[in-house]
């Protein structure tokens, strides 16, 4: 058999991590409810007006409408292709808020709130109703462009490292990237990330071309990626210095620079010109201002900490709609040590390939330059501690991984090395499908009824039947399914006063909205646990407890055997 580092090998080794990536993302693709990634509803609301109204939006009135428009542009015409009307399509049949979404750990394992930001019904089942049908052809835009970012770091590396002896570092970059679990989960939904990062790498490459072979035509594409890049999200702009500096060539020609930058500036011009002309600057600050969470004290060393320690956790994996979804503790005490250990040997390497130091330099300064831009935007806003904002440094840092790691072992050892780094990469983010995003939506499993807690006569509102109560500190109601319930139906809770006064009520999907009553199959129970939190402000006293059903976006469900919606459970004490 073919070691890793010859060309035969390393051809069919590529198109196989390439099919597993594409197989990877699809799994996320589909086992990440729809919306529940960073900002995709948003992204989905900018696809939709594009869609709709075949124009840019002016002013605050999208929050994704401060970034350039050629991702969601892109997706709202893959989406229109099999559902034209995408933009007039109802999202609340399938984006429906989640009132219940609790972004820590310790409160979703209570049972009373849960991971998912959004109720997500059979609606989004298979076959694929117009709505759910364009998301998912979008999110597949999306798991096709982070391909095609794996496929430009191999690129990379290998103009950076040409020896053949070096062809396994190549091969070990391209798998960092394709089996990166935060990778895989950003390039399986809509988000402009993906774009950026595909984009930002084939920048680099085109850059890294030129230089090797000191002509433009090497990597004549570089242009038209550094300006689209610009279209995707303005934040590639940090790569620029470092392409640029590259294809001016080792002879650093001015005619060089000027090829390169021109075009690139004719191309993203327009952005910046029209954003001068609305906002007042070319980057548009007004309209991100308006539109993100403002910092309004000074910068610290503690939101340092915060920022590094969010930009490591983030990019290897914090999944949800608020990245609230960590890998396990154990799994970042690894990738810690892996990452120290990888930095250390980038330094080594410095020592070892001197024919390369100039490429290994311009790897270095991408990173670098991409942090600063994240960190001076983190200026301005919140929210700027996620590592997917680093992607377009990631083939660069992906690069700077595989040297690192592999210059510690003897070059006899670089075959089960390299073959032991791929498969390591791979089990990691098929991991973090199967063993953290799929449990995290998986539906809870049939509650049992305590005989001290169920009702002598339950109380039937249509399909829909609650079996037993329990007031406690905090209320907790039974409900089973007597018939396939088509409906996704919702629950209300509400406390009264002896004056006949609601003081309090809460609305909600039975079960905190982790698994909607229209999944339910018949005789199913669910636990549905209210905290006590969510009533602690009412004044003390004693509250008569009612309980109803109503429809989603409908009217109530009568109980059998009453004439008024609401049925008194019994009475609380509130201290």
């Amino acid at each position: 058999m073919d070691t890793p580092g010859t060309t035969r090998t390393t051809t069919w080794l590529l198109g196989l991590i390439l099919l597993a990536h594409l197989l990877l993302a699809g799994m996320y693709s589909l086992s990440v409810p729809l919306g529940e990634a960073p900002d995709e509803a948003d992204h989905w609301a900018y696809i939709q007006y594009l869609a709709r109204e075949r124009h840019l939006p002016r002013g605050p009135e999208l929050t994704q409408a401060k970034h350039p428009p050629l991702y969601h542009a892109s997706a709202a015409l893959i989406a229109m292709a099999a559902v034209p009307n995408v933009g007039t399509l109802d999202s609340r049949l399938f984006l429906r808020s989640n009132p219940d979404v609790s972004f820590r750990a310790e409160d979703v394992n209570t049972g009373a709130y849960g991971y998912n930001s959004f109720i997500h019904t059979t609606y989004e089942a298979w076959p694929w109703r117009p709505g759910p049908l364009a998301f998912h052809l979008a999110r597949f835009w999306s798991v096709l462009l982070s391909t095609l970012t794996v496929w430009g770091t191999f690129h990379l590396v290998r103009r950076t490292f040409p020896r053949e002896e070096h062809r396994p570092l190549v091969l070990i970059a391209a798998a960092f990237v394709a089996f990166l679990p935060e990778f895989a989960f950003i390039g399986s939904v809509l988000n402009n990330d993906t774009l950026a990062a595909c984009l930002a790498t084939l920048a680099l490459w085109g850059g890294m071309s030129i230089f090797r072979e000191e002509r433009l035509r090497a990597g004549w594409w570089t242009p038209l990626a550094l300006g689209l890049g610009v279209w995707a999200k303005v934040s590639t702009l940090a790569i620029w210095p470092t392409v640029i500096l590259l294809g001016g060539t080792r002879r650093f020609r001015v005619r060089n620079y000027l090829a390169l930058t021109l075009p690139a500036l004719l191309l993203s011009g327009p952005w910046f010109l029209r954003n001068q002309l609305l906002y007042g600057d070319p980057l548009g600050m007004a309209l991100v201002r308006a539109t993100v969470d403002q910092r309004t004290g000074p910068w610290t060393w503690k939101d340092t900490r915060w920022l590094l320690s969010g930009w490591f956790h983030s990019f290897w994996g914090k999944f949800g709609s608020a990245g609230h979804i960590p890998l396990p503790r154990e799994v970042y005490f690894l990738l810690g040590f892996l990452t120290l250990v990888g930095l250390a040997g980038w330094g080594m390497a410095f020592l070892r390939f001197r024919q390369q130091r100039w490429e290994m330099a311009a790897l270095t300064l991408v990173p670098v330059s991409v942090a600063l831009a994240i960190w001076r935007y983190s200026l301005v806003a919140l929210g700027t501690d996620q590592g997917r904002l680093l992607f377009p440094a990631l083939a660069a840092v992906a690069g700077l991984m595989a040297v690192g790691w592999l210059i510690w072992v003897p070059s006899r050892w670089w075959r089960p090395a390299t073959w032991g780094l791929i498969i390591g990469m791979a089990v990691l983010g098929v991991f973090g499908w199967a063993g953290v995003i799929r449990p995290a939506y998986a539906p809870p499993p049939p509650a049992t009824v305590p005989a001290d807690l169920r009702l002598s006569q339950p109380v039937h509102f249509g399909p829909l039947a609650l079996v037993g109560w329990n007031p406690g500190r905090g209320p907790t109601l039974y409900w089973q399914s007597t018939a396939p319930i088509e409906n996704d139906l919702r629950v209300v809770i509400r406390f009264v006063g002896e004056d006949d006064r609601l003081v309090w009520e809460w609305k909600r999907s039975p079960g905190a909205g982790r698994w909607s009553t229209d999944h339910w199959p018949v005789g199913y129970i669910m636990e549905d646990r209210y905290p006590s939190q969510r009533w602690q402000h009412i004044p003390a006293g004693r509250y008569r407890v009612e309980v109803g059903v109503y429809t989603f976006m409908g009217s109530h469900v009568i109980p059998q055997g009453h004439r008024e919606p609401f049925v008194t459970l019994g009475y609380v004490e509130k201290q």
